[in-house]
């Protein structure tokens, strides 16, 4: 627990955006009292870039540039046109942030806050990220704001800015690239004994992604999710306390993660508006996420934002309805629910184990030719709810057989197109597969080589189709949409489910010592393209086709959860495993445990046969003495 930041983001209660030209330590000391009392041990923060850096370029005859000054004409007072005064009243708020015990993690680079940009008056209208006068600018402002405050000990970490990737049009992966090392190396040559992290919102891992997880994780420490319930993430189309909604945050930590090796962490997140959501709902989310947060993996939790700023006039608050109540504390500084909800957590942390890392039973190898975050996200979900535990990597990360790590489970959703893999992470999956892993592919219009071999499956030919119904061996039925129907003729697969005419939709083939599953419509796809596919027992339980090709892994845990809301993961511990069972849904439920033979489960926290809604149970496995 000691490892986890749990707190907010933050501005003043006063002014908000403008804390630092109306700076009133009194506002803040009363500020972070309160935020102190419900929980909070850290804040991110967040120097204003026109404030700290007022920088004002001069004009003379003809409108040719003569010389910068600070704005009012004043002289620089250093080398790096910082504004002195500012840098005094950060000191002031590290001072007392460090009375009530806070971390910081400051984000320098503070040019977009909450749909609009601060910049110094010299570079309204440049492009930030890639013009030579912004980046000269930024690099001494990186460089003289970490030599002043550096030597702070409540600062825990310096991140690049907030959500930088929104400063300006960034027309190339190059420049990307670029701007993120010219600002890690300016922060870095002041301060190597920090972690830099990110700061960015909704990067991506696709060919040609601009801002890429690749190189964010090359560049900084840690990457940061932003997962609100928002069109970005694809959020915003369930109650913000039910299953998609709830599980998305986790899943982009592991899409994040995994991609970019790296930790990272869930630094940002809020429900923008009561209309949302009401306050109680808004309580759930918070909880569920800080617990599946801890659970797997994530550096903390930081709600956006910590105080409520519904009374302020300025821009961004007068543009937009869902910058103005999104606090832990109302105007008052009295506790919402969710501030309840803060300090009951981190007061339950503090009681519970440390957990290991948990346990991972394969990896989702996301293919070329599609958009991968909704795949991604869909086949998360789908591994959670038949009780696995993926983590994630692009096939263009497979350059040879090495570069695919070792894993029970491999899993490959919707091959699209001509081009879905490289030879070079096809044949690593493959021998993956025939020394004993099992491989599954779900196809939308893809190819593979050597597919008959492979699948054990001949293909008669494809056409343009849509809907159908898919029926399992046992009889289940489930609803099914393709792109393109392949009929199939098996060569000796075993046919685990057709379609309403009799043609093979799902099969199993041996393949050395391995298994290949296939499925021959975009299953991941087509439940992202259904809001409410992952909502409530009452749905239609794809998580079935997992719980079949993941049977060999799941077949070694000690614990199994039939209940398709809760996720459980796994942490090795002495003589054992610790399980955190986390109830994804707004109600109630008996998580529908059983135990493997020779194990024996003592409750840590939480009842598995009642976990509340969006909150979790926490048990001790141990092998039964003999």
């Amino acid at each position: 627990m000691k490892d986890y930041y749990i707190g907010v983001n933050y501005w003043d209660s006063a002014s908000g955006t403008d804390m630092w030209v109306r700076f009133d330590p009194d506002v803040v000391e009363n500020d972070l009292a309160a935020l102190q009392a419900n929980g909070v041990d850290t804040l991110r923060i967040f120097p204003n870039w026109r404030d700290f850096q007022p920088v004002t370029a001069l004009y003379g005859w003809r409108g040719n540039f003569s010389e910068y000054r600070l704005t009012g004409d004043r002289f620089p007072e250093n080398e790096f046109y910082l504004d002195p005064v500012m840098i005094e009243r950060f000191l002031t708020v590290c001072d007392l942030a460090q009375k009530y015990g806070m971390r910081l993690i400051v984000g320098i680079v503070t040019g977009w806050m909450s749909g609009r940009l601060f910049v110094p008056p010299a570079l309204e209208g440049k492009n930030i990220i890639s013009n030579p006068e912004a980046l000269m600018w930024q690099t001494k402002y990186c460089r003289g704001f970490v030599r002043a405050v550096k030597h702070h000990p409540a600062i825990a970490a310096w991140e690049l800015g907030n959500e930088c990737n929104c400063l300006g049009h960034t027309s190339s992966r190059y420049e990307a690239y670029l701007w993120t090392n010219t600002i890690r190396s300016a922060i870095t040559l002041e301060d190597s004994t920090r972690p830099v992290y990110s700061g960015m919102h909704g990067i991506e891992s696709e060919e040609g992604a601009v801002w890429s997880i690749e190189d964010q994780g090359e560049l900084t420490d840690m990457l940061t999710c932003h997962p609100y319930p928002s069109p970005t993430v694809g959020g915003d189309v369930t109650p913000a306390n039910r299953l998609r909604c709830t599980m998305i945050p986790t899943a982009q930590l592991a899409y994040y993660s995994g991609i970019s090796g790296k930790p990272a962490m869930i630094e940002e997140q809020g429900t923008f508006s009561d209309m949302l959501i009401n306050r109680e709902g808004a309580a759930d989310f918070m909880r569920v996420n800080l617990f599946s947060g801890w659970a797997n993996g994530s550096r903390g939790y930081l709600w956006w934002c910590g105080m409520e700023h519904l009374k302020l006039s300025q821009p961004p608050y007068s543009w937009s309805m869902i910058e103005r109540e999104l606090g832990l504390v109302d105007v008052s500084r009295k506790p919402k629910p969710v501030a309840q909800t803060m300090k009951e957590t981190a007061d339950l942390l503090k009681t519970l184990p440390e957990l290991p890392g948990k346990k991972i039973d394969g990896i989702c190898v996301l293919p070329r030719e599609i958009k991968h975050w909704p795949s991604a996200a869909s086949t998360y979900i789908l591994a959670k709810q038949a009780g696995l535990e993926l983590t994630m990597m692009t096939s263009r990360q497979i350059r040879r057989f090495s570069d695919l790590p070792d894993a029970p489970l491999y899993i490959v959703p919707t091959l699209t197109g001509w081009a879905p893999l490289h030879k070079e992470a096809y044949d690593a999956l493959l021998e993956k597969a025939y020394n004993g892993a099992t491989l599954y592919f779900s196809v939308a219009t893809g190819f593979i080589t050597e597919c008959e071999k492979v699948t054990g499956m001949r293909s008669d030919g494809m056409y343009n189709a849509g809907g159908d119904t898919m029926t399992l061996f046992d009889g289940t039925q489930f609803p099914m949409q393709y792109q393109k129907k392949f009929l199939l003729e098996s060569l000796g697969a075993e046919v685990l489910a057709q379609d309403s005419y009799g043609n093979p939709v799902f099969t199993k083939n041996t393949f050395g010592k391995g298994t290949v599953y296939m499925l021959y419509f975009p299953l991941e796809q087509m439940l992202w393209n259904q809001p409410l596919a992952f909502t409530g027992k009452d749905k239609t339980d794809y998580s079935r086709i997992y719980r079949i090709i993941g049977e060999k892994a799941l077949a070694e845990h000690p614990l199994d959860c039939a209940n398709n809301q809760i996720g459980v993961t796994l942490h090795p511990a002495e003589d054992g495993y610790y399980a955190v069972l986390i109830n994804y849904d707004n109600m109630t439920h008996d998580a529908e445990v059983t135990l493997a033979d020779g194990w024996e489960m003592k409750a840590v926290y939480g009842d598995v046969c009642a976990v509340e809604k969006c909150n979790m149970a926490v048990v001790l496995l141990r092998k039964q003495n003999v």
